[in-house]
């Protein structure tokens, strides 16, 4: 007889709690049916011994074994120099975090504790992406990258399962986030139409952007990264180049846009880049310049925030686990004017970065492992960051999960795929 075992994959896990305050590790027993509970995942007990005497028929079945990473996984990151806190996006548990700026030590192997945790059902948080925050009203807001499609906004001391002070519908596949104090807008790069739209800060419910940014002259193309410039009044967007052709809504769905070259502006790879437009852009706007080419070493960036004091960009480059540094004024195929990356700064897969001027300190949020690292502003080459914010214990293996949708066995290689 051959083996077979069903492979599921988990989209949203729930929260386990310790006392009153949500806590980010995972509690199977919480999650399981009751009767079930001690079987659950290979759990040893009488459940579990009944899982192994159980045949084939449907009903209860505990899972066999399982793949999950029980802590969160760090995507995009803020920080309020003025609070004292950042603030950390978190895809796999879909949570937010608030830490205290100051957390973590370079040599600290120990799990650095949130100040407070917005996670559970009532959150609305899913496959959550950008964050940003206004210090001033201490607000913080976040936004779903996939399935619910929505913005959200808190208070800062908001805690656990808090619901939002409002919740905004935007376009499928929003990631970037930004916003702009002096405007009172936010910004949101939207991947898979390429655009960027712009809300007033209150926006709720199905409320329209004020204006969007979005067309064949854009240069817009699988955006990510967004960020405002208040002092040179500008809006900025990391493209990865996976331009899927634009789209419009033809009442019963949406289909290729119309061109005036070959009748539909079709898909293709194009090298990523920086954007830089007008902060009141409207339309197919064109770029008022674009950091684009080999020199400029852009792979798979993601987050982005300006240094506006010292003229510069902090861009997470995903692709070779780096940051770049560009000058605001740069452009074409331009090599950047510093680059933190190497085995010594403990960047894994970076998902976002945030510069704090006040403090001189340019932080990152990474991916591929479980932590969050702080570098001196002028840093520069494989250097040791200066603080590390860890969720999970120094060498606590991540299984790199994103956004699970899918997964297929390899018999001939007895692997399983899992697309994220």
């Amino acid at each position: 007889m051959i083996p077979m075992t069903l492979c599921v994959s988990m989209g949203i896990l729930g929260a386990a709690s310790i006392g009153s305050r949500p806590y980010y590790s995972l509690d199977f027993g919480a999650l399981a049916p009751a009767g079930w509970r001690n079987g659950l995942l290979g759990f040893p007990g009488e459940a579990g011994a009944a899982f192994d005497a159980q045949q084939p028929g449907g009903g209860d079945i505990a899972a066999a074994r399982y793949i999950v990473d029980p802590h969160p996984t760090f995507n995009g990151i803020a920080v309020d120099s003025e609070n004292n806190v950042v603030v950390m996006s978190d895809t796999n548990r879909k949570s937010v975090l608030l830490y205290d700026r100051t957390s973590g030590a370079s040599k600290s192997a120990e799990v650095s504790p949130p100040l407070r945790q917005i996670i559970g059902p009532e959150t609305n948080i899913g496959f959550v992406a950008g964050t940003a925050l206004d210090a001033q009203r201490r607000e913080l807001f976040a936004v779903n990258n996939d399935i619910e499609d929505t913005l959200m906004a808190w208070s800062y001391t908001a805690e656990g399962n808090a619901r939002p002070m409002r919740i905004l519908a935007v376009p499928h596949q929003a990631w970037g986030l930004a916003f702009s104090a002096s405007r009172n807008e936010l910004a949101v790069s939207v991947e898979v139409q390429n655009a960027v739209v712009i809300y007033r800060r209150e926006a709720s419910g199905l409320e329209a952007p004020l204006r969007a940014i979005h067309g064949p002259h854009t240069g817009l193309a699988d955006p990510h990264g967004v960020y405002w410039d208040g002092v040179r009044n500008e809006i900025a967007v990391a493209n990865h180049g996976n331009f899927r052709g634009l789209v419009k809504n033809a009442g019963g769905g949406c289909v290729l846009a119309p061109s005036a070259d070959d009748g539909a502006e079709k898909g293709e790879f194009q090298p990523p880049s920086i954007g830089f437009y007008s902060a009141a852009a409207d339309g197919d706007a064109k770029p008022l310049r674009t950091i684009q080419g080999p020199r400029t070493q852009l792979d798979w960036p993601m987050g982005m925030d300006p240094d506006p004091v010292h003229q510069e960009i902090a861009v997470a480059n995903n692709g070779d686990n780096s940051i770049l540094i560009f000058r605001q004024t740069q452009s074409g195929d331009a090599a950047p004017t510093r680059i933190i990356r190497g085995s010594r700064t403990g960047i894994n897969r970076p998902m976002g970065v945030a510069v704090d001027t006040k403090n001189g300190e340019i932080w990152v949020a990474n991916f591929g492992d479980h932590t969050a690292v702080a570098f001196d502003r002028t840093a520069n080459g494989d250097v040791a960051p200066k603080r590390i914010i860890r969720n999970a214990p120094a060498g606590a293996s991540s299984t790199g999960f994103g956004n699970p949708m899918a997964v297929a066995y390899d018999s001939r290689r007895e692997e399983i795929l899992v697309p994220n």
